[in-house]
């Protein structure tokens, strides 16, 4: 399988068999924000995010999620809060799905309901359970925490994806950790591990802001 991205991965990860989706979906731009801090494109500094360079990657999700954090930085390019941006991307789910469906990784349906088209997207099952086949093996120490791996299961811990999953408790306790960024090994760069932990508390707090009307 070509290498996604982490929101191409983590909104596989969301799909279930029948075209439907876990609500974790909101928050796909957590993922977009680790996958610019793969790229070196922002840092987090605790819990705030930096932008470090915002020029043109040619991907029409990544420019305007940097356009975005660009104007919100303005020119003293000043921190800026995680979960705000998360919460303002979260009807991205579908500009991933797109991708996937490219790669041959969906399949969209167009549908209709009393008049009122929609799409239906249904996920290459033996691609997502290989995903989350590798999540579990870092989980159980068999595979090395890398930088990629150790973002993906710190999103997919703090959403409450893994849940759906039906782990054992030493598996959990495990992602637990990665989302804290602690234990990661040699493998897992600084800042990543510190992106780790800070993309889960934003992750955490976008939440809690959607549910008590917060913006």
């Amino acid at each position: 399988m070509t290498q996604l991205s982490l929101p191409e991965e983590f909104v596989l990860l969301l799909h279930k068999d029948g075209g439907g989706y876990h609500t974790s979906a909101d928050h796909t731009g957590a993922a977009e924000l680790g996958e610019l801090v793969l790229r070196g494109r922002i840092r987090f500094e605790g819990r705030k995010l930096q932008l470090v360079d915002p020029s043109p990657t040619g991907e029409q999700w990544a420019d305007t999620a940097l356009a975005l954090l660009a104007r919100r930085a303005g020119a003293k390019n000043k921190r800026l809060d995680a979960a705000r941006f998360i919460q303002s991307r979260r009807g991205t789910r579908t500009t991933h799905c797109e991708s996937l469906v490219r790669r041959g990784l969906m399949r969209c349906e167009r549908k209709s309901l009393l008049g009122i088209g929609y799409r239906r997207y249904y996920p290459d099952t033996a691609a997502r359970e290989a995903l989350i086949g590798e999540l579990r093996a870092v989980a159980r120490g068999e595979q090395q925490v890398d930088n990629r791996t150790a973002l993906l299961a710190a999103l997919s811990h703090a959403t409450g994806l893994v849940r759906t999953w039906r782990l054992p408790k030493q598996e959990l306790k495990r992602l637990k950790q990665i989302s804290r960024g602690e234990q990661l090994g040699a493998a897992v760069e600084a800042v990543v591990a510190s992106a780790a932990a800070a993309v889960a508390a934003g992750t955490i707090a976008a939440t809690t802001a959607a549910t008590t009307g917060g913006s």
